[in-house]
Formats: C-alpha cells, sequence, structure tokens
C-alpha cells in the first residue's frame, strides 16, 4: 500500500469505524446508555474475530470461499456493485446493510458506462475498515490514511484490466460496449453472456481487495 498499516492501527481502524456506526445520533455531549455500549463492544469484537479468522485460514481457501460468493451473489442479483461488497462484508464480518441497499444503482454509475461497480463495491467495504463516521468526520490522518488501501486497490484493478471505467473493461471483455440504458443494448449485453464475463471481473476486484484487507491486518 505504499505504507502498510500495522495490526494495532488496523483494528484501532475498525474499532472507530464500528463504534461510528453505532453511535450516529449520540448526543453531543457522547452520552450513551449501557445497550448502546454493549452493542458496540459486540459489534467490534464480531468484526476484529472475523478478520482474525481469516488470517488463520490458508489465503487460496479464502479467495475460494469469496469466488463462491461472488457467484452466488452474482447469479441473485446481476449486480457487480452489490455482489462485490456483499461477499467482502460477508467473508469479513462487516456491518453495512444500508450500503448494500445504496449500492443498488450504481453499476457502471447507473449503467452509464462510468466507475465499475466492482470497483465501487470494495471502495465500499474499505470505507467501513479505514474510514470515518460522522462522530470524527474532521479526522483529517483517518482520510488520508483511507486513501492507501483504497489506492492500492485501483491501482491493481487498473493494471489488469486497463482502467476502472465500466465501458473500457466491457470493451476489454466483449471488443465493444454497451450503452445499457437502452433496451436492446442491454438484451444484447445479456444475450453475450453478461453474468460470465462479469462474474470474472468481480471475482477479480474482490480478491484483490481481499488481499489488500488481509495484508493490512498483518504484523509487520
Amino acid at each position: 500500500m505504499g505504507k502498510k498499516l500495522k495490526r494495532r492501527s488496523f483494528i484501532g481502524n475498525i474499532s472507530a469505524a464500528v463504534i461510528g456506526t453505532v453511535t450516529l445520533g449520540a448526543c453531543a455531549n457522547n452520552e450513551k446508555d449501557e445497550s448502546e455500549r454493549n452493542a458496540g463492544k459486540t459489534i467490534e469484537t464480531s468484526y476484529v474475530n472475523k478478520i482474525s479468522e481469516n488470517l488463520k485460514m490458508p489465503r487460496d481457501l479464502v479467495m475460494k470461499l469469496l469466488d463462491q460468493k461472488v457467484n452466488n451473489y452474482m447469479q441473485i442479483s446481476y449486480n457487480c456493485a452489490q455482489s462485490s461488497f456483499l461477499a467482502l462484508k460477508e467473508q469479513f464480518g462487516l456491518k453495512g446493510e444500508g450500503v448494500l441497499k445504496a449500492l443498488t444503482p450504481l453499476t457502471g454509475i447507473a449503467e452509464r458506462g462510468e466507475t465499475c461497480g466492482a470497483v465501487i463495491g470494495p471502495l465500499m467495504a474499505f470505507g467501513l475498515i479505514y474510514g470515518r463516521g460522522e462522530n470524527n468526520l474532521a479526522d483529517w490522518d483517518r482520510y488520508r490514511e483511507s486513501l492507501i488501501p483504497s489506492g492500492k486497490f485501483c491501482k491493481l484493478f487498473e493494471e489488469e484490466y486497463g482502467s476502472t471505467m465500466c465501458h473500457d473493461i466491457q470493451n476489454e471483455k466483449f471488443g465493444r460496449c454497451y450503452h445499457l440504458t437502452k433496451p436492446e443494448e442491454l438484451k444484447k449485453f445479456q444475450e453475450d453472456d453478461a453474468t460470465t464475463q462479469c462474474s470474472a471481473v468481480v471475482r477479480k476486484g474482490v480478491r484483490i481487495a481481499a488481499g489488500i484487507i488481509l495484508d493490512g491486518a498483518m504484523v509487520e
């Protein structure tokens, strides 16, 4: 990543990110009842433990499990953004049902041929792990640090496909791009086995993201 996060820093980011999601709407004086505090601890423990479980597993097995998740969710949703995020969310114990729902129209940015959903989904996962919430929105360092794994992901994805843009990836995979907002183009895209071709891209994106997450959680 240019700068590897130490395990201590990684766990700290996890804790802050998760607690941030739990304490939205807390009073300005940060007074929270006992149930909120306990809920935050439960989520944090689950999150950290899931990452630790993955670190103990053979890397190849983690990737195969992610491949299976991607294939399953792509067959269900036909949505690269949601499938990539959901595979990472499930594998690493991330919270973010609202994020999953929000990703619904972000396949190639509303099918306009812009940023690929297989890029957007993993970036959302990175945001949950490395990002900042409402309670620490002014944390400039965390914002800058979140760009390290995210930037590495985009670089590696771009090296694989030459671009992070949906239309460019379509050209690489199909030899042409499709204007999916037009019904006849969408039909042609589906006839050209879009799910199979796009699933391969999603699997690759998720594998890249998972490698960065696991490497970032390792002790230097």
